[in-house]
């Protein structure tokens, strides 16, 4: 943990933690925040005034700006200056996502490096540039800056003030043996899965006879969010209010509690998570290990394509056919040439993963874990891209106007526009899945 003392050195304005329950601030301690941050607003707002007049000027005389070697043209940026000692830095945020919504996008991952490693000079710590943190008492201002749409990192203080924390085999065993998830079987490798929904008592009978290419993995969207109870013991998985699915209509929003329950050796394939959403993972118990693959490296993982979520709102999915626990070289050759990050994930560990990033998850014994989403200012573009591409709604039928209003307007403004027909999909495909579920014999 950074000492008091430590943070203070190069410490951002916000001291809030991202584990949310610890947030508390009196009446007095607001007023007084909202007046340190006009005053501190006026004095950005007047620097930025500054730089843009100066890059006024110098466009004048034909000369380009660059902000280590990056062109103002290429990525715009949001202001934000800090002072420390004789130092005096920019905040960079991921204004380069500001693409007019009726322009296709496409995430610039090298513009999003940029502006990490920029924000990363604002913090004491020594950031791992080559592996994924692991933190403790991050604040949620250096968590957007250095981390959110940028680079995974592990969280440490979260799950451990969950509920579900105290979640074992035996308790839901016992409870709900006789309910029914859905499981992915794999016989003779990943690629011969097959998913079925049999009685949870049928894991726990034979979970403990899993082998390399013979095991058992539940991945059920629909078990926790329809026991609310369960529900409950989930805590939140980053602290503030900026959650723009929840602007999503209730029959197209996307499930939030994804059970996870896998024997030893049994793994996920190789893909992307749906509408490239920033995704969350909190193992409960056992042991996951994970291989992250950063954007831009599709031509090396041979990623299918159009292939569709089928999910209520739907959207194309980005898996590859590669198992990166058992790889066949012969089959996939170029796959060797893919970069990517490994690491280990303990219980009371929240893994959250940016948009754009290939991942594969391996559970080394039995693990029990809870997976989750969000959508937010540093990945809505991407996640409405989404939505747009598949048809969902017509991009010609966007308004200019839209664009220029802030993120989270945009996101209704674009839920307002789903088709009735659309919604009622959703809902249908709801309904479908736990009649299938409730019906399926075994």
């Amino acid at each position: 943990m950074i000492s008091a003392k430590k943070r203070n050195q190069k410490k951002p304005r916000s001291s809030g933690k991202l584990f949310a329950p610890m947030i508390r601030s009196s009446c007095k301690s607001e007023k007084a925040f909202a007046l340190q941050n006009t005053s501190s607003l006026t004095s950005n707002l007047f620097c930025c005034l500054s730089v843009l007049c100066f890059a006024v000027v110098l466009n004048v005389f034909g000369l380009s700006i660059f902000f280590n070697n990056w062109r103002w043209d290429d990525v715009l940026m949001w202001m934000n200056v800090k002072r420390t000692g004789e130092e005096t830095y920019m905040r960079m945020t991921a204004a380069y996502l500001d693409v007019p919504l009726k322009e296709p996008f496409h995430l610039d991952f090298e513009a999003a490096l940029k502006v990490r490693e920029n924000n990363m000079r604002l913090y004491n710590y020594s950031y791992n540039r080559s592996g994924v943190d692991r933190r403790k008492n991050l604040s949620l201002e250096e968590y957007r800056d250095v981390y959110d749409g940028k680079w995974p990192v592990i969280i440490q203080d979260i799950v451990p003030f969950w509920r579900a924390s105290s979640w074992s085999r035996e308790i839901f065993c016992e409870i709900y043996g006789q309910e029914r998830v859905v499981m992915k079987g794999v016989h003779d490798g990943l690629d011969k899965a097959s998913t079925v929904a049999l009685p949870l008592e049928l894991f726990c009978l034979h979970s403990n006879e899993s082998r390399r290419n013979s095991w058992t993995y539940i991945e059920d969207e629909l078990f926790i969010p329809t026991r609310p109870w369960l529900r409950k013991d989930i805590g939140p998985m980053v602290s503030g209010d900026e959650d723009f699915f929840q602007l999503f209509p209730k029959e197209v929003r996307p499930w939030d509690s994804m059970l996870l329950w896998g024997t030893r050796f049994s793994r996920s394939s190789l893909h992307i998570d749906p509408y490239n959403w920033t995704g969350t993972n909190a193992v409960i118990s056992g042991l996951k290990h994970w291989k992250l693959f950063p954007p831009g490296q599709d031509q090396f993982l041979n990623v299918l394509s159009n292939r569709k979520s089928e999910f209520p709102l739907n959207c194309y999915k980005y898996n590859s056919p590669v198992d990166a626990y058992e790889v066949d070289d012969q089959g996939f050759p170029d796959f060797k040439k893919a970069r990517y990050l490994e690491i280990d994930q303990y219980p009371g560990e929240l893994l959250l993963l940016p948009s754009g990033w290939f991942h594969q998850a391996y559970n080394m014994e039995e693990t029990m874990a809870i997976s989750s989403q969000f959508m937010n200012i540093n990945n809505y573009r991407i996640i409405l891209e989404e939505i747009i591409k598949i048809g969902n709604i017509q991009r010609s039928d966007i308004a200019p106007e839209v664009s220029k209003l802030a993120p989270e307007e945009q996101v209704k403004a674009v839920m307002s526009m789903l088709p009735k027909h659309i919604i009622e999909r959703g809902q249908q495909i709801t309904k479908d899945i736990l009649e299938q579920v409730l019906n399926t014999d075994g």
